[in-house]
């Protein structure tokens, strides 16, 4: 009977010889003896916090093949100075003819983060099969779940994630799917973080955190990025609750008076719009929020003309209540500008002359007083819809007013009120407004 004979040495590749006949034996694959220790961390497993992960170890066969399956002993043992890590393997077995396999440890989550967790797993040669190699029956697992800052984190991502912290590293795994999600927000091969990558992380983590209220106050530091990068956040929980004073909810509000009250995260936002001086800067601001609704709104209806939209839907889609008693920044009607020619401007112009901000500011607070505050609908003076299977413009069929008219009645009706209300003003202070001799 031949004898084997075989040294492991550190560092050095070694080839068994695997057709010795007289071998029945098995031993860990590896290469150089740096294999034999494995280390497990589970802070790379947080995407669902699972209780187990999964380690491969490959084992090998010395000897010819035999008819038959026989199982291989793997055992465990501590390791001095640690703590035992708690493993489960599940019986090994070599089918017939089978010679090298994987075999599957299952490993369980350390009871205590930070501290290391060791267990010897080794092939003791009581089963089927004996051991084979020496030096190469005993691997020692490490086992530990600790979180440290990733390399990455500077630059583009402290300035939209903030500082690192192990919470945010937590929830930003879990939010994302993604147990390494910040190696997808620096490219290596150009040494670049990707700029559009981590703003949009920071969006959708902010409106993540802010999408209900929590039932314990939030951890996560998340900043809040300034208006001027037109970051796409939606409405925070607690927005609704301030209504009265913020008005209607827009991302570059929600940024500029966040920053305005000296806020900067998401972690203390909500109770700096509770706080006693929040309340004061919002009562201080509120005009001002209201006039940036309005314009906002007759942006908007700019926007929903050009676009074919129905005036009887402009309040459902964006709508904002009009006081008599406060000076609002103007936008010109989209059919006053006509951009595109349609002819629409030479109508409106018949009726109401050349436009003027304080002019038409003056025909809109007309309607309001007539129609009510509740009722009234910038857009209806000019009842103009746009049709873009001809490209031209059409009346409008939506019944707007106090007398629920539509199309051209409506606009003359609007011209009666508005011409009516102009020529009681003082003399001095009446608008260009033509005088247009009606059929009705």
């Amino acid at each position: 009977m031949a004898c084997l004979i075989l040294a492991f040495v550190a560092c050095e590749k070694v080839e068994p010889d695997f057709f010795d006949e007289g071998a029945n034996g098995a031993y860990f694959d590896y290469n150089y003896a740096a294999d034999y220790d494995k280390t497990l961390n589970f802070s790379d497993y947080i995407v669902g916090r699972p209780d187990t992960a999964i380690v491969t170890l490959r084992v090998k066969l010395l000897g010819y093949l035999y008819e038959g399956s026989r199982t291989l002993a793997v055992k465990v043992k501590p390791i001095d100075g640690y703590p035992l890590a708690d493993v489960v393997i599940s019986e090994v077995t070599f089918a017939h003819a089978e010679y090298e396999k994987d075999i599957e440890v299952k490993v369980c989550r350390p009871e205590k983060e930070d501290s290391i967790y060791a267990v010897c797993i080794y092939l003791d040669g009581s089963g089927d099969i004996g051991t084979g190699i020496a030096g190469k029956d005993e691997i020692n697992l490490y086992v530990l779940e600790s979180y440290e800052q990733p390399s990455v984190w500077y630059s583009h991502m402290d300035t939209y994630l903030g500082s690192w912290s192990r919470e945010k590293h937590l929830f930003l795994a879990q939010h994302t799917g993604d147990n390494h999600f910040y190696t997808s927000l620096y490219d290596a091969n150009i040494g670049m973080h990707d700029y559009d990558a981590i703003v949009a992380l920071n969006v959708s983590a902010v409106n993540a955190l802010l999408a209900q209220a929590p039932s314990e106050p939030i951890v996560v530091d998340l900043p809040i990025i300034p208006e001027s990068e037109h970051p796409a956040y939606s409405k925070p929980y607690f927005w609704d609750t301030y209504e009265p004073y913020l008005g209607m909810y827009r991302a570059n509000k929600f940024c500029r008076f966040t920053h305005m009250l000296g806020g900067s995260t998401t972690r203390d936002i909500a109770a700096l719009y509770a706080s006693e001086a929040g309340m004061q800067k919002m009562e201080e601001e509120s005009v001002e929020f209201h006039k940036g609704d309005v314009l906002e709104m007759l942006n908007e209806y700019y926007r929903y003309a050009e676009q074919g939209i129905a005036i009887g839907d402009f309040k459902s889609l964006c709508w904002v209540p009009m006081q008599n008693d406060i000076n609002y920044t103007m936008r010109i009607p989209y059919w006053w500008d006509d951009p595109q020619g349609l002819g629409t401007a030479d109508i409106v112009k018949h009726y109401f002359g050349e436009y003027n901000a304080d002019k038409y500011q003056f025909m809109l607070k007309t309607l309001l007083k007539e129609d009510g505050v509740e009722n009234f609908i910038a857009a209806s003076l000019l009842p103009f819809i746009y049709d873009a299977a001809t490209g031209t413009y059409n009346w409008d069929s939506t019944p707007l007013g106090t007398k629920q008219l539509a199309g051209e009645e409506r606009l003359k009706e609007c011209y009666r009120l508005i011409k009516a209300a102009n020529d009681k003003r003082p003399p001095s202070r009446r608008f260009d407004i033509p005088k247009v001799e009606l059929d009705n």
